[in-house]
């Protein structure tokens, strides 16, 4: 390797840290193999401070790497070549499945007839346009919103303290006996009602740092697990992570359950 291209690498790398550009851009195991073959020539000790000042900006570009994925992972970011990859993997049968389930058409042709298809398009056609037409559709009030935190229910007498912390013991304590689970596995309840309300309290565990998230977004995974066992709370940064919790998502999980019951 000659000095002025292992000199255009090292400007690279500190390109990608100048201009916060991809740092997957270089390939740092093709570079340290490169590096490795030439070490044994260098004699001189400028030619080991290069070498050792190339391996200082290629473990900074590794380290940016590592931000890049918990960032996306976190935002639920998806990398189209994952997307892709993910897409490949899938058998026919599967991928059919999955656009018939987000297909929603506006018409079908086995549901109405030329003849009505006719007249539909000619009644908007007569339309005015939407614009001149404004008055005729007014803007309804934005509705007022609120959130509820724990206060307000106490003071409300929907819930007290002592239930709510007992509450909050009771999520904890089987949190740490099951330790690492499936997120919905975790929630999930006999009622659905009662699913709500652990997600609530699993939520609250979250956020004060006594339970922690890790996040699969190519198998669309969620796991929770406990930590700080020293019983200190967590305080560093801390994340919103909105999971979906859908009552066709908790059937399917409790039918599952009750087939598995019938098999034992």
């Amino acid at each position: 390797m000659k000095l002025d291209e292992l000199f255009r690498q090292i400007n690279f790398c500190k390109t990608i840290q100048k201009e916060g550009t991809d740092p997957f851009d270089l390939d740092v195991k093709k570079f340290l193999e490169t590096l490795k073959q030439y070490l044994k020539k260098w004699k001189r000790l400028d030619d080991l401070l290069i070498d050792a000042e190339a391996i200082s900006e290629l473990a900074k570009i590794i380290e940016l790497q590592e931000k890049w994925i918990k960032t996306r992972s976190y935002s639920f970011y998806i990398d189209p070549v994952l997307m892709e990859l993910k897409l490949k993997m899938l058998e026919p049968a599967q991928l059919a499945n999955a656009f018939f389930e987000s297909w929603h058409p506006i018409i079908s042709m086995d549901r109405i007839t030329p003849k009505r298809l006719k007249e539909g398009l000619e009644y908007w056609n007569a339309l005015l346009p939407l614009c001149e037409r404004r008055e005729d559709f007014p803007v309804p009030p934005a509705p007022e919103t609120s959130t509820f935190d724990i206060e307000d229910l106490i003071d409300m007498n929907i819930l007290s303290k002592t239930e709510f912390e007992d509450a909050i013991k009771a999520v904890s304590k089987e949190l740490e006996e099951r330790g690492r689970t499936e997120y919905h596995d975790f929630i999930y309840a006999h009622e659905f009602e009662d699913s709500i309300k652990k997600a609530y309290l699993t939520s609250y565990l979250v956020s004060e740092g006594k339970a922690e998230l890790e996040m699969n977004p190519i198998e669309e995974e969620v796991f929770i697990s406990p930590c700080n066992a020293n019983g200190k709370a967590n305080t560093g940064d801390v994340k919103s992570i909105p999971i979906a919790l859908s009552y066709d998502d908790w059937l399917r999980w409790k039918r599952k359950q009750e087939q598995e019951q019938k098999r034992n």
